[in-house]
């Protein structure tokens, strides 16, 4: 197991194959200020490159996944908004293309830029306090970090459009009978849920649910033909792959799989 904490604001711990990124700002309900933002920025480009790093669980320290960016920064006009905006779009468009399942641990309520951590996950689950909150117009802003992408493929155009026009929140449970969130736990069986989810992923096939991850992102902006010519591309780089060739002699051998150890 390794562990890298960098001045409190980000920890990563590495253990079975998962990388666990957490928020550690609680007192601030995970805020995101200048340093979080940076220290994330390279937390989720160490995890990318990790090969230890199987699948990535996101989450946050306290009651809170993270209540968005910490507004006392605009008031100061802190930091460069090209700086800003590059740090925000590393975050999000790395853990969105990594060829990792990346799973958002929703301990508590995710708003603004927190709210489209969660949501540029491939898995969400959540404890019944959680909530989603795009609360931009209460402050004369419009939408960012891509939740005008993310959001109204996830529940449709009407729902999202209602959320970024009144800046009303999401509970847990319309988020789950929505799909936006996979599954709702108590809060202390959310770590466990997750983590063993987590770990049954990091044992299966890392390119084939790379490539599975990638087929679905590609079809998001294809036609249903190009989506399967892409989905036979992959699926012939991976049948010349080790964990195919395991897969196939697992089966016929009536015995678990081993991927990742031919």
């Amino acid at each position: 197991m390794t562990e890298q904490a960098t001045e409190q604001a980000v920890t990563v711990t590495t253990k079975a194959g998962v990388a666990w990124i957490r928020l550690n700002r609680p007192e601030k309900m995970n805020a995101v200020n200048s340093a979080l933002r940076a220290q994330l920025a390279e937390a989720v480009k160490q995890v990318e490159r990790d090969p230890e790093a199987r699948v990535v669980v996101v989450t946050g320290a306290g009651r809170a996944f993270c209540a968005g960016a910490d507004v006392r920064e605009f008031a100061s006009r802190e930091g460069a908004v090209e700086t800003i905006r590059a740090e925000y779009e590393s975050i999000l468009s790395r853990l969105r293309s990594m060829p990792k399942p990346v799973i958002a641990a929703m301990n508590g309520v995710a708003a603004g830029i927190g709210a489209s951590l969660a949501l540029v996950a491939d898995i969400r689950i959540a404890v019944p306090e959680a909530s989603f909150l795009e609360a931009f117009v209460k402050i004369g802003l419009t939408v960012d970090g891509g939740a005008t992408w993310l959001l109204p493929r996830l529940i449709g155009p009407g729902k999202a459009l209602e959320m970024f026009f009144t800046g009303r929140p999401m509970g847990a449970e319309e988020a789950e009978r929505l799909g936006l969130v996979n599954q709702v736990v108590p809060a202390e069986r959310l770590e466990e849920t997750v983590g063993e989810l987590a770990r049954a992923l990091a044992a299966g096939p890392a390119g084939a649910l790379g490539a599975i991850k990638r087929s679905v992102n590609y079809s998001l902006n294809a036609t249903f033909e190009e989506a399967m010519d892409f989905e036979f591309l992959l699926q012939g780089v991976q049948m010349e792959g080790a964990d195919f060739k395991e897969g196939v002699s697992a089966f016929l051998e009536k015995r678990p799989p081993r991927f990742g150890a031919t």
